[in-house]
């Protein structure tokens, strides 16, 4: 028993420092500026067709179109995606449209079967884009006038195909970040992002905010047909880029790309109700499973920092000091600082709330409600990209 215990504080420590330690050093390594400071300014070779869909989004969407017209890209055009929305967002998109014809709208009325309202808005601005990249962000998202030509230029030196930006995250208040914070960690730990870039298909990346790739590999998979009813869609739209023999990378955006994901923790907790569960598959099972995981990495290095006295304690207290040090490097690479790190416990338990409170909502109404539309859960489980 002693032994065992031994092991197991240590077994957690390489756990930890395996999972997720390499992220102490992605900040400054994985750094959009950073990578492109030695190649030369060019703005003539860049030609990027930006994808915006938006529902809803009124109060946000000005903001993110500007800052994009902003770019300093010769060869720039931002297609709008009105989806169906009942505010004022496709009477901001044509007032600003009116003004740069750079900027395209399509405003859709109806969304057809067999689609998500965001995928379906996605694939029709796609299917407009002319020239050879291609960007979907979202409407809340504002870029620095430098963001997209440099990532651009990244993508062409590495020779990637893909290319995924970790935005900035605009400060909100200290449970909002923290919680926001510890779902970073979560991200690192899922995707590995340290090994995306390399041959390994299981090991793959999206962010809503910032998908960059190449026209060409879009259409070779046929962009969001396979994942047209996977909520997951940005997360998938990297795994479709990997398992059809393309190659991606994902770096930190700094804070020339920002945003802010939700206006308070409890938002954030919300914010996750139609991906929460899905990010298990829809399985009762794997959440549990997943559950588990989360009580062993989290919490028994903590209860176990009390129970011992003895050289059984030095792995879980290095567990302990680990996941702190992870958090706190995660926090500061989205913006915020070390002083969200004590928060960390509570954060984790916000977390497996949200995931849970995900399943039961979706459960009990039988699948998810998603900006006033609802999709069965039978339906989502059928068409899930594995």
């Amino acid at each position: 028993m002693w032994w065992t215990t031994l092991i197991c504080g240590w077994l957690i420590f390489l756990t930890w420092l395996v999972g997720a330690g390499p992220v102490i050093l992605m900040r400054r390594s994985r750094d959009l500026q950073r990578r492109t400071r030695h190649l030369t300014e060019s703005k003539s070779d860049v030609r990027v067709s930006v994808i915006v869909p938006a529902r809803d989004e009124a109060e946000n969407i000005e903001a993110c179109l500007r800052s994009l017209l902003l770019s300093k890209i010769s060869n720039l055009e931002v297609i709008a995606v009105n989806d169906r929305s009942r505010d004022e967002t496709g009477d901001v998109m044509d007032r600003i449209a009116a003004e740069d014809s750079r900027m395209t709208v399509i405003h859709l009325d109806e969304l057809p079967d067999g689609w998500l309202g965001k995928t379906h808005a996605m694939h029709i601005g796609a299917q407009s884009a002319q020239y050879e990249f291609l960007l979907f962000t979202d409407g809340d998202v504002l870029f620095e006038p430098d963001a997209i030509r440099l990532a651009c230029q990244c993508m062409s030196d590495a020779k990637v195909d893909h290319l995924c930006l970790m935005p900035l995250l605009v400060s909100g208040g200290y449970w909002e970040t923290a919680f926001v914070c510890y779902f970073g960690v979560i991200f690192v730990m899922g995707t590995q992002p340290w090994y995306v870039n390399t041959r390994m298909t299981r090991l793959y990346a999206g962010v809503g905010a910032f998908n960059l790739i190449r026209k060409q590999a879009y259409e070779q998979f046929h962009g969001h047909e396979s994942i047209r009813l996977d909520v997951l869609d940005d997360v998938k739209l990297g795994k479709l880029v990997k398992r059809s023999g393309f190659r991606q990378d994902i770096l930190f955006a700094g804070g020339l790309v920002r945003v802010r994901w939700q206006p308070t923790a409890w938002d954030a907790i919300r914010g996750l109700e139609k991906n929460g569960f899905a990010s298990h598959d829809y399985s009762v099972w794997k959440l549990i499973g997943s559950t588990l995981v989360f009580f062993i990495l989290f919490f028994v290095p903590y209860g176990s920092v009390f129970l011992y006295c003895d050289e059984r304690i030095y792995g879980f207290v290095a567990s302990f000091a680990l996941m702190h040090l992870i958090y706190g490097s995660v926090a500061c690479s989205i913006g915020a600082d070390w002083r969200i790190v004590p928060a960390l416990p509570i954060a984790a338990l916000g977390m497996l709330y949200a995931f849970w409170r995900s399943a039961f909502v979706t459960l009990r109404q039988g699948g998810v409600r998603w900006r006033d539309t609802f999709y069965p859960l039978a339906t989502l489980r059928r068409h899930l990209y594995r």
